[in-house]
């Protein structure tokens, strides 16, 4: 599978290492040129410097032949925003996001972006594995 992947922090570069360990074609955009060297130099996708929101930027990165997109900055709106890019202006197939803030998932679910928060994550898995609340 071709992934994109916008972000390179500590999530996107973990992610995008794990997934070009198992055969995928990656490419990651992200703004700091330091971000993507954190990549290593074992790193075998491609990486781009650049905006997450250029759309030349975007399509430099593949986002034409992009399976699945991952939106997975540290800042909502631009992931909000890229997001709607990758679904309505290039139609790739399975777009997700990192929400960075919970209390902003209703926005994420009222554009119909599919988004996933860690916070909210260790919350229910604290709550659910070690307090016993559902």
């Amino acid at each position: 599978m071709y992934i994109v992947i916008a972000g390179c922090g500590r999530l996107g570069r973990e992610l995008a290492l794990t997934l070009a360990k198992t055969d995928h074609d990656v490419s990651v955009v992200d703004r700091h040129c330091e971000n993507l060297d954190s990549l290593g130099s074992g790193f075998n996708g491609s990486r781009l410097r650049g905006v997450e929101i250029d759309t030349d930027v975007l399509i430099e990165a593949g986002i034409n032949d992009a399976d699945i997109f991952l939106a997975l900055t540290p800042d909502d709106n631009i992931n909000l925003m890229v997001c709607q890019i990758a679904k309505k202006l290039f139609n790739v197939p399975v777009v997700l996001a990192r929400i960075c803030n919970p209390e902003r998932a209703y926005i994420y679910e009222a554009l119909g972006v599919e988004g996933i928060s860690p916070n909210s994550l260790w919350i229910n898995l604290v709550k659910e594995k070690y307090l016993c609340v559902q």
